[in-house]
């Protein structure tokens, strides 16, 4: 017997699927990975397609990649649509789960140093250590779907920044700004923006920015 379906895919295009407003995550223990064969397939397109190209990679290429049939391909996802769906789910995950990693590495107390990791992971999330783009942005621009995917990212990982991380920072800081979401969005497409007008720009200075956007607490807090 073929493995129960993940979920409901091939039914939204790319478009679509890159817009989606899925249901808040209930903690950050949540992952959102397919698991087991779907979860096979999913990293399977996703090589291919960062190595071959979306227009070039075949469900039957797919199939040979993660060493199943093309009927258990068609079987979990419906039609390529679905699988495509399925590795703009995993791409949106790749961010949201950076932001959660990030969280649990931070020290109590220590804004500055959390700031400069965060950072960090901002800017190795997206680009390599030379400056170039990760495979995952051109697949999403052959794809047509870079904007919706922006928009979608920055929503989830919002949602993590202010209804967990916030909620953490709050216990001993005062939050000296309202619409806390929004001005998350703000930060998060700013730094996309500034970086690919500034590809130079330093970490220090995109520090500063986050900083003032939010008006942290850059004191650190006495051990105990």
């Amino acid at each position: 017997m073929p493995s129960e379906r993940a979920r409901d895919y091939g039914k939204l295009t790319p478009q679509q699927a890159a817009s989606c407003v899925r249901k808040k995550r209930r903690d950050l223990k949540e992952s959102r990975r397919l698991q087991g064969t779907p979860g096979a397939i999913v990293a399977a397109t996703r090589k291919l397609f960062e190595s071959a190209g979306v227009k070039n990679t075949s469900v039957t290429s797919i199939a040979r990649e993660a060493n199943v049939t093309r009927e258990l391909v068609y079987y979990h996802f419906g039609n390529r649509n679905g699988v495509i769906e399925a590795v703009i789910d995993d791409y949106v995950e790749d961010l949201v789960e950076s932001v959660i990693v990030w969280n649990e590495e931070r020290v109590f107390g220590d804004t500055p140093g959390s700031l400069k990791k965060c950072i960090r992971t901002f800017r190795y999330t997206l680009y390599d250590k030379a400056g170039n783009a990760r495979p995952m942005i051109h697949v999403l621009e052959e794809l047509g779907v870079r904007d919706a995917f922006d928009v979608r990212a920055t929503r989830e990982a919002a949602d993590c920044l202010s209804d967990h991380i916030a909620k953490q920072y709050a216990e001993y800081h005062d939050i000296e700004i309202e619409l806390v979401h929004e001005m998350f969005c703000v930060v998060i497409f700013g730094l996309v923006g500034l970086v690919k007008v500034k590809p130079d720009i330093s970490d220090n200075a995109l520090m500063k920015v986050v900083e003032q956007t939010l008006r942290l607490d850059m004191v650190p807090l006495p051990p105990g």
